[in-house]
């Protein structure tokens, strides 16, 4: 089973008419120790509502990569070496609801110092405990709603009409309750984090993974950005105080119900789902999911793990994949 983005498909989106000063700043050879988010969205901006020949020469010649997963894999409109591929896109962002939407986009992200910044300290910590980890070139996109986080070798794409806040209305119209907790601003740097760092450090191709691999590689992922950020386990993970109460009061009686039946040693995907992935508010108001408890369980784990393994650094641990070890030096037990 794959790790998957849990990227959602919704309707079409917009570009406004303002020009943008889009210089390029990113080079192969100098990987940059403070981390920028290229505005992509900005320079596609450009080329819609001007149809700038320069814009779109950059778009091709700057930015190949961004361009052709755009194109081919985010939007799915066409292959980048497509007949009219551009006039297909002009007119896929001269949408109306694109243009009301891209307008939102510009209003609320007209800086992303704040994101830059943090994403950074991010990063730059990891690159501090191992070496070899490769700090990506970022850049904001426009996704059409399709998905939130793009992630490749070096690269980190972030659709910022996927973070327009719970609350925006067109989100309410596409969007359960539950999934719109994710689409806030709050949520775009946990997200990019984790996404890059899981795209960096995967499951093992060609193993059949159990539960408890789900639990644990999640919980690390988020255990390190929030050791990262300088923020709580729970906030890291988008846990509100009524959700990680929650979990605070079914965590024993749920542990107990996996060992009980084995199910960390399983596979059933039907398990896996009901534990990691999040659910519907009438789910949780009956009881009939955990609400990623998962997750939950995965943060106890490496943080108990971590408490007993001061020594080990942040590059170490998201180098490790012997759950079934951490899980036993880590002493969690909390059926007790």
């Amino acid at each position: 089973m794959k790790r998957t983005l849990w990227l959602l498909i919704g309707c079409v989106l917009f570009f406004s008419s303002c020009r943008w000063d889009v210089g390029a700043w990113w080079s192969d050879d100098a990987e940059k120790e403070e981390s920028r988010i290229f505005r992509y969205d900005r320079l596609m901006d450009e080329f819609v509502s001007l149809n700038s020949f320069s814009a779109l020469q950059r778009m091709n010649t700057e930015f190949p990569t961004p361009t052709r997963l755009l194109i081919e894999d985010v939007l799915g409109i066409g292959l980048v070496e497509d007949a009219h591929i551009e006039q297909h896109l002009r007119d896929y962002f001269l949408d109306s609801t694109m243009q009301v939407l891209l307008q939102d986009v510009h209003l609320e992200y007209s800086d992303l110092t704040a994101e830059e910044k943090e994403l950074s300290s991010v990063f730059s910590q990891v690159k501090k405990t191992d070496p070899d980890f490769k700090i990506p070139f970022i850049y904001a996109q426009i996704s059409g709603l399709n998905q939130s986080i793009v992630v490749g070798d070096s690269i980190l794409g972030i659709s910022l009409d996927k973070y327009l806040g719970r609350d925006y209305p067109l989100y309410k119209k596409y969007y359960h309750g539950y999934q719109r907790q994710m689409m806030d601003r709050s949520r775009l740097v946990p997200d990019a984090a984790f996404y890059y760092l899981s795209h960096t450090y995967p499951l093992e191709e060609g193993k059949g993974h159990t539960l408890l691999d789900f639990i644990v590689d999640y919980g690390k992922m988020h255990w390190v950005i929030a050791q990262c950020r300088h923020v709580s386990l729970e906030e890291e993970a988008g846990f509100t105080k009524e959700r990680a109460d929650w979990c605070h009061k079914h965590e024993a009686r749920l542990w107990r119900w996996l060992q009980d039946r084995h199910a960390l040693a399983g596979n059933d995907s039907a398990v896996v789902a009901a534990f990691m992935l999040p659910c519907t508010e009438q789910a949780v108001k009956e009881k009939k999911s955990a609400n990623q408890i998962g997750l939950w369980f995965g943060l106890q784990i490496v943080d108990c793990y971590m408490k007993s393994h001061p020594e080990l650094s942040v590059g170490e641990l998201l180098r490790r994949q012997d759950y079934g070890t951490i899980l036993r030096e880590s002493g969690y037990n909390p059926v007790k």
